[in-house]
């Protein structure tokens, strides 16, 4: 039996907004990571390293091999556009950009606490949004 007294979400419910930007983001970045694969297995874009030297160095730790492989680490693929155009950087970028789904939300929260005055709320979301920004961009780790 359906419930047909349930109100809708008003759009400026904060948990209604952080659910529907989640959704979004949460199935463009499935999309994302299984375009990503698959340009990296079918080697639609050049490897910037091979699936072959990843394999015979599997071994190794992750710093051990971005260090005898030569590969960029971090946001360090950012810097150039051809460094990005590779298939295992844009395999990278997918998942980067489904970790970035919780700082999409908070900055969608943000915009709907401002909107219901909620200043206290706005202030405390901007911040967890600002020092997720901080972690994820390593500046407090060099």
């Amino acid at each position: 039996m359906k419930d047909t007294n349930r109100e809708k979400p008003d759009e400026g419910d904060v948990q209604f907004v952080y659910a529907k930007v989640l959704d979004f983001v949460s199935h463009a970045g499935m999309v994302f990571i299984a375009a990503g694969y698959l340009i990296y297995v079918m080697q639609l874009l050049p490897l910037s390293v091979s699936i072959r030297a990843v394999a015979d160095n599997w071994h190794l730790s992750a710093s051990d091999m971005q260090q005898k492989l030569h590969v960029p680490s971090g946001w360090s693929f950012m810097g150039s556009m051809a460094d990005a155009l590779h298939g295992d950087v844009v395999s990278y970028m997918s998942i980067l950009f489904l970790c970035m789904a919780t700082i999409l939300c908070l900055v969608f929260a943000v915009k709907v606490f401002f909107r219901e005055k909620n200043y206290i709320y706005t202030a405390i979301t901007f911040l967890q949004a600002l020092v997720l920004l901080v972690a994820a961009s390593g500046v407090i780790s060099r």
